[in-house]
């Protein structure tokens, strides 16, 4: 009786679902779907791999990219996304201001956060303290400032991911982790895998908790 109750209360531990959760720093949907992985892994019993990348990379490897030029449909008017994100913040109760885009060199985040990658957590909690500096409700004045405040949030060597972000073995491994997340059929960030099938979206995670959990 006890080894039975024994691996009962185990079991759920050892056959946690494995998620990989590909995103990148300048995204603002990567930011809303970023601020419900924690709540996901305690509810769905899932572990979450955080996966950086870079959308405009993204969009040259799979050469296409629905924002060059006019918009390809209502989904990617600049407009209508600026009011569908703020219904999304405001759902999720979290801040989110209007994102200065040409303040900041975005390229280099997603850099430093395929170097925090290296240490357990270090991506998650890189890329929270980003988007918080970036897209919520801190502020930093430039782009390495940004790393280096996001570093120490983390706990990790803002020397190190400063020069990470500069650094071009680290731009050929992000280069290398698009080409695998194409690969699996990633096209678009925020995206998920699980068990080898591909949610795109933010509002896709109504979907990857069903699949994980079985519960409507």
């Amino acid at each position: 009786m006890f080894r039975e109750s024994f691996a009962r209360r185990w079991m759920p531990l050892s056959m946690a679902k494995h998620v990989d959760f590909y995103f990148a720093l300048n995204s603002r949907y990567s930011y809303l779907a970023a601020s419900q992985i924690s709540a996901l892994e305690k509810e769905c019993g899932a572990e979450v791999t955080w996966r950086p990348l870079d959308f405009d990379l993204l969009m040259v490897a799979r050469k296409w990219d629905p924002f060059s030029g006019a918009p390809t449909s209502g989904q990617y008017d600049i407009t209508y996304r600026r009011k569908d994100v703020s219904r999304w913040a405001k759902y999720y109760d979290i801040p989110l201001r209007i994102v200065e885009w040409e303040k900041y060199d975005w390229l280099r985040f997603n850099l430093a956060a395929t170097e925090a990658a290296a240490q357990p957590e270090g991506c998650a909690k890189f890329a929270q303290a980003v988007f918080a500096l970036t897209m919520g409700e801190r502020e930093e004045r430039d782009t390495e400032s940004v790393i280096a405040a996001a570093a120490h949030d983390a706990g990790l060597d803002p020397r190190r991911l400063i020069e990470a972000s500069k650094n071009s073995d680290t731009k050929a491994q992000l280069h290398h982790a698009i080409t695998d997340a194409v690969a699996l059929g990633v096209f678009g960030v925020p995206s998920f895998v699980l068990d080898g099938e591909v949610y795109w979206g933010n509002d896709r995670l109504i979907l990857l908790r069903w699949a994980l959990t079985g519960k409507r």
